[in-house]
């Protein structure tokens, strides 16, 4: 008779059990979404993405999404949608149990803007992928310009790292170079703050244009990069800081290694 009892009450405990579940579920399928919460990862340098365009992107899609039942929300859709949006680098839509939709949502991060001699302008980021340029706000990166043609059309498809890896691609191209460069430049607080722009001249060797200081640094191109500013930096303070002669050179040449050639202004 115990066991017939322990079994009795089991059933009904089990019974109880899914009546409950089936009922919330029912529950959780009308639920309507009673809110859309975007929050934008704060970022101090880029104000490209606004709550609002997050929002019209959502509804441009036909998502009403404000007391649309929340068992009718694709979310993984919503994330799709919003990832293929040129400004933004990851988002992350999730629903509460209260019915609250919340939308995470990182920017890009350009790291160099180019501008071939064509005028076709665009973005590196700095996971080196294309980003074209925006209506909503321009970031203040280091540029890129000069003799070289580099169309947007022409590389959007690929990352920096597909052209690098892929030989006919590197060997057409110097914006891989361009961005290892502006790479290198961006992770030192002294040059970020010391080069505003890099210039590709017409025999293509990379100039690199000063804040301080009105002369041309010939850098040549990228190879031994590291070697070349630490001798820049010895020139600049061994022979710049300790005389003030900022203004006294018009080229400071590194592309002969071992050696930092000086031009002096004609006067």
């Amino acid at each position: 008779m115990k066991r017939i009892i322990n079994i009795s009450v089991w059933v009904i405990l089990l019974t109880g059990l899914g009546f409950t579940l089936g009922f919330v579920n029912r529950k959780e399928e009308s639920l309507p979404c009673k809110s859309l919460d975007v929050t934008i990862q704060e970022d101090p340098d880029n104000f490209f993405v606004q709550p609002e365009d997050v929002k019209k992107l959502i509804f441009e899609k036909g998502d009403s999404i404000v007391n649309q039942p929340v068992s009718t929300l694709n979310v993984a859709a919503l994330e799709k949608v919003l990832n293929s949006y040129s400004a933004i680098s990851k988002s992350e839509v999730y629903i509460t149990i209260n019915g609250e939709v919340k939308v995470n949502v990182r920017q890009r991060k350009p790291l160099i803007r180019i501008i071939d001699k064509n005028n076709d302008s665009y973005y590196i980021d700095d996971e080196g992928r294309f980003m074209p340029l925006s209506d909503k706000y321009t970031a203040k990166v280091l540029l890129a310009n000069g003799n070289f043609r580099e169309p947007y059309n022409a590389h959007y498809i690929y990352t920096i790292k597909q052209i690098e890896s892929d030989s006919n691609l590197r060997d057409s191209t110097i914006v891989d170079d361009l961005f290892e460069l502006a790479s290198y430049i961006s992770a030192n607080t002294f040059w970020k703050a010391q080069i505003e722009q890099i210039f590709v001249n017409n025999e293509k060797e990379i100039e690199l244009i000063p804040r301080v200081g009105n002369h041309r640094i010939i850098l040549g191109d990228i190879s031994y990069m590291d070697e070349k500013f630490k001798k820049l930096l010895i020139f600049y303070k061994q022979g710049l800081n300790p005389t003030g002669w900022w203004n006294n050179y018009s080229v400071i040449n590194l592309k002969f290694r071992n050696q930092v050639v000086c031009t002096k202004k004609q006067i």
